[in-house]
C-alpha cells in the first residue's frame, strides 16, 4: 500500500507535463506617434505625448512580455486568419518604458487575443502571428499589440495556435499602441518595430505514445510482482 503514493505521484509528474504556455520577453522602440482629436478633426504627427498620463516619445525603449496558450479556443474566423480568445485562456502582454508599466490601472476590462494567418489571401499569401490586450477603465481605453508578418508565407503551417513557434521565420515584426480618453475622445496613437524576441519558458515536452506504453509496463510489473508476494 505504501507504494501507491509514489505510483500516483509519478503519474502527476507525467501528466504536467503537457504543458501549454509559451512565454517570451521583447524589447522595442518607438519610430512614430500621432496624436488626433475627433471632436475638432485635427491632429498630426508629435514627437512625444502625455495624454495617457505618463510620456511616451518617439525613440523610446520597451521592454515587454507576452504569453500564448495553446488550449484557447477559437473565437472567430476573419480575412483568412483565426482569432482566438478566451476567458480563462493564459494569454498575456504586458509593457513597460523605463520601467513602469503603460498598461491601464484599476481596469475594468481586460482581454488579450491571439490572430494567426496562414497563406491567407488577403495578405497576398502570407503567415502572420499576432497578440494583442485591450483595456478599459472609468477614464480610457486603450490597445496594445506585437505582431509577426512573413511575406513568403513559411512561418506557419496552419492557423491553428501554434505549438511552437521560432518568430526568427517572420521577416517583420511590429509593436502598436494606442490610448483614448472617456471625456474628451482624444487619441494617441505609437507604433514601432521590435529590436529582440527571447523565449523565457517553453512547456516541457509531451511524453510519446512510447513513455506512456513503457510507464503502464513498469506499473504491471509492479502488480505482478505484488501478487505473487
Amino acid at each position: 500500500m505504501k507504494k501507491l503514493p509514489m505510483l500516483l505521484a509519478g503519474m502527476t509528474l507525467f501528466s504536467s507535463a503537457q504543458a501549454t504556455v509559451y512565454q517570451f520577453d521583447f524589447t522595442a522602440q518607438i519610430q512614430e506617434m500621432v496624436e488626433f482629436s475627433p471632436l475638432t478633426f485635427s491632429g498630426g504627427p508629435v514627437a512625444s505625448s502625455s495624454l495617457s498620463g505618463s510620456t511616451v516619445s518617439v525613440g523610446d525603449q520597451l521592454t515587454g512580455h507576452f504569453s500564448y496558450d495553446t488550449a484557447t479556443g477559437v473565437f472567430s474566423h476573419f480575412g483568412g486568419g483565426t482569432m482566438y480568445a478566451a476567458p480563462a485562456a493564459q494569454n498575456s502582454l504586458d509593457v513597460s518604458i523605463g520601467g513602469a508599466s503603460i498598461g491601464l490601472s484599476n481596469a475594468n476590462y481586460s482581454s488579450t487575443n491571439v490572430q494567426v494567418a496562414n497563406n491567407a489571401a488577403a495578405l497576398g499569401g502570407a503567415d502572420s502571428f499576432g497578440i494583442a490586450n485591450v483595456s478599459a477603465n472609468a477614464y480610457a481605453s486603450q490597445m496594445m499589440a506585437v505582431s509577426f508578418f512573413d511575406k513568403s508565407g513559411l512561418a506557419l503551417n496552419a492557423s491553428t495556435m501554434p505549438g511552437q513557434l521560432d518568430f526568427a521565420n517572420f521577416g517583420l515584426s511590429s509593436f502598436y499602441y494606442t490610448y483614448s480618453s472617456n471625456a474628451t475622445h482624444a487619441m494617441m496613437g505609437a507604433n514601432g518595430a521590435l529590436t529582440s524576441v527571447t523565449v523565457t519558458q517553453m512547456p516541457a515536452p509531451v511524453p510519446e505514445p512510447e513513455t506512456y506504453a513503457m510507464l503502464l509496463a513498469g506499473l504491471m510489473a509492479i502488480g505482478w510482482k505484488a501478487r505473487r508476494r
